[in-house]
This record gives C-alpha cells, sequence and structure tokens, in this order.
C-alpha cells in the first residue's frame, strides 16, 4: 500500500475510476493529493469551435478557477465515499503532463494513479495522450487505469486470442 499518491483529475469517468482505484492502493493513514490542470486555452485544445466572445469568457481567470474547483469538489466528494484518509487539492494551469509530473515530484509521491482513455481526435493521434506522456516523464511510478474491456456478446471458440 502506498502513503502518497498524486491523482489527475479532469472531470471524466475515466478520472473516478482512477480515484476508486488510488482509494484501493492507498493506506489508512495515506495522502491522497487530488490535481486538476486546465489548459490556458481549452477551447482549442478539445476541438470547440467558440465566438470570440465565448472564447474569451472561457479563457478568463474566473471561468478558470470555478472549473478547477468544481472539478476538485466532486472529485473529493466521489473519494470520500471510498476513502476516510488525508486529501489535499491542488489546481494548476499549463500543459496537463508537464504539470503533473512536475507536481508529482514537489509533492515527493510514490505514485501517480491516472485515467487512461483513448483519445480519437486528430490532436490525440499527433500529441499522444496526456496519461502516456506522464508516463515518460514523471520520476515516480505511474499506474495508468484503463477501462474494463467491453464484454464479448458470444465466445468465439475459434479466436485463440479472445479475450487477452
Amino acid at each position: 500500500m502506498f502513503t502518497s499518491l498524486l491523482v489527475p483529475v479532469d472531470g471524466s469517468v475515466h478520472a473516478l475510476k482512477a480515484l476508486s482505484i488510488a482509494a484501493q492502493l492507498a493506506s489508512p493513514d495515506a495522502t491522497l493529493h487530488l490535481l486538476h490542470v486546465r489548459e490556458l486555452l481549452p477551447h482549442l485544445h478539445y476541438g470547440s469551435l467558440l465566438s470570440l466572445q465565448e472564447a474569451i469568457e472561457a479563457s478568463s481567470p474566473e471561468t478558470a478557477e470555478a472549473e478547477i474547483t468544481e472539478i476538485l469538489e466532486r472529485a473529493q466528494a466521489h473519494l470520500r465515499e471510498r476513502f476516510d484518509g488525508r486529501i489535499e487539492t491542488h489546481g494548476r494551469h499549463g500543459d496537463p503532463a508537464r504539470i503533473i509530473a512536475y507536481e508529482a515530484e514537489a509533492l515527493e509521491v510514490e505514485v501517480i494513479v491516472i485515467g487512461s482513455r483513448g483519445l480519437s481526435d486528430w490532436s490525440g493521434m499527433i500529441t499522444g495522450s496526456v496519461s502516456h506522456k506522464v508516463s515518460h516523464i514523471a520520476t515516480c511510478m505511474v499506474i495508468s487505469v484503463h477501462d474494463d474491456p467491453p464484454a464479448l456478446a458470444e465466445p468465439d471458440e475459434s479466436n485463440p486470442y479472445q479475450g487477452l
């Protein structure tokens, strides 16, 4: 069991699953650090087409802080149902992979537990996922949490690779 874990959260179901796994991996006296890193211009990174006014509002410091607070509060509420230990929250701005790796080192955590999701958009294919980048640049252990595999309708006895 670990005593110091960092769990990056972005509001996705993948992050919630990572929180649940982190709670299982944490010792009762552990500290779980929840970190949300907000892109500086999120509408550019997520492929949203906004009007100029919407882009300005999405980039405002007030909007950014409100988003960070909301995501961290939801993550903390989810975690409180599964973990009785110490929880610390951290909100940052910038490049998620670099900030996650930096914070893990600064907080001296033993492990990063991060949700992994396949990015199917064009930028994801070119730049790679955040979890993939973190696994390459972090100086501590990284546990990438994937979705449960979809159940197959009927077993195919002729496929020796089924279930791998």
